[in-house]
């Protein structure tokens, strides 16, 4: 069957400079995992000079990220995990977030969509 059952989904965003460090970390696993980046923006819980934020429609400030996506065996999420947040630490503030979540099912394109083997052709 194509299809795989307690695949996990690893989310991480991480600072756009952190991007080569991130995929160099993921190439050295021992089982490399299939990934993408998307270019994301947002606003951290910090709450900036003074100590509040008031946001303004004239006045909306958000970071830059990388959101970084990879579906993962549930015994590989610990490694994957920490290879992302060692590769992407900085040490400041805004360094970025990892979570999981369980993917519901998972199924490769290229082997579902294969056209029936009986079928002349």
């Amino acid at each position: 069957m194509s299809s795989e059952s307690g695949m996990t989904i690893v989310t991480a965003l991480i600072r756009p400079h952190m991007e080569e460090h991130v995929v160099r970390a993921l190439h050295d696993l021992p089982e490399f995992p299939g990934f993408f980046f998307v270019e994301v923006r947002g606003q951290g819980r910090g709450r900036g000079a003074g100590g509040s934020y008031t946001a303004s429609e004239s006045d909306l400030t958000y970071h830059h990220f990388l959101q970084l996506q990879i579906a993962c065996r549930p015994d590989q999420v610990s490694e994957i995990r920490n290879a992302i947040a060692a590769a992407a630490w900085t040490g400041r503030k805004g360094d970025g977030v990892i979570f999981t979540a369980d993917a519901t099912s998972f199924v490769r394109i290229r082997e579902k969509g294969r056209p029936d083997t009986g079928a002349a052709t």
